[in-house]
């Protein structure tokens, strides 16, 4: 396995939501725990926090009726997903609720889970890698043999609790690597103005600490040249108003 790292400053980007309970693959914990040893040792004190809902992997996958693996294009949770089906539709073969797979990927947030399972069952065509059974369906097993015919139904959209997904056996698709995106959720007004102070709170440590180093180093400064330091070194747009609060609170 092969893995490529990026490191992102913390206060540059925005904030996205976290797996603190995400269940990695052995493999990919050996190469986390390989980068972060290094890391360690090249700068001390940096602490690192993994941002899996920005990390893309590449999965190859065989399918019945395809002579060559395929190369899936996917993020960290629908790879976590994909993985869940690597050897078995479940115990009883039957397929895997959405508990099931909650408990085998860690992936706690639940409309996350949702999302990451439409994208893989419900997609354009080409990309449903996954069969979704509903609860309901004609396809569902049922405890009785001689229980009446149920009206065929289309598949519905939502995932229930009861509804059952098993490996797409039947897959097709004429290209190589296919790339199957996430479904994103809409932010909401009140979203994304938390999403906004959250961003605006860890860039007023950013300027804390470009005032500190600039005075460390000039020992005196003019007021005004300071501020205009302070804008050159941050890599961030910053007002002239949250700059002079910074440097008002630190003195």
């Amino acid at each position: 396995v092969d893995m490529e790292v990026q490191v992102l400053t913390t206060g540059y980007w925005p904030v996205y939501p976290k797996y603190p309970n995400i269940i990695l693959p052995s493999e990919l914990l050996l190469q986390r725990e390989r980068f972060e040893s290094y890391y360690n040792e090249k700068y001390q004190g940096r602490r690192i926090a993994w941002q899996y809902s920005l990390g893309h992997c590449i999965v190859k996958a065989s399918f019945p009726k395809e002579k060559a693996p395929k190369e899936l294009n996917v993020n960290v949770c629908q790879t976590l997903v994909l993985l869940c089906f690597q050897y078995e539709d479940g115990s009883d073969g039957r397929g895997l609720k959405l508990d099931d797979i909650m408990k085998k990927t860690g992936i706690d947030d639940r409309g996350e889970l949702e999302r990451v399972l439409q994208s893989l069952s419900l997609g354009r065509d080409g990309t449903r890698v996954l069969k979704k059974i509903d609860y309901d369906s004609d396809d569902a097993p049922v405890a009785n043999a001689s229980d009446s015919p149920k009206k065929k139904q289309k598949i519905r959209r939502n995932i229930g609790e009861h509804d059952r997904f098993l490996f797409n056996s039947s897959f097709t698709n004429n290209q190589r690597r296919i790339r199957i995106t996430n479904i994103t959720m809409k932010e909401t007004v009140k979203e994304r103005a938390k999403t906004h102070e959250a961003v605006s709170s860890d860039r007023l440590y950013l300027i804390d600490a470009a005032v500190v180093r600039i005075m460390k180093a000039r020992k005196t400064l003019d007021h005004r040249a300071l501020m205009g330091e302070v804008m050159t070194q941050l890599k961030f747009p910053a007002s002239s108003s949250d700059i002079k609060k910074r440097i008002e609170t630190l003195i």
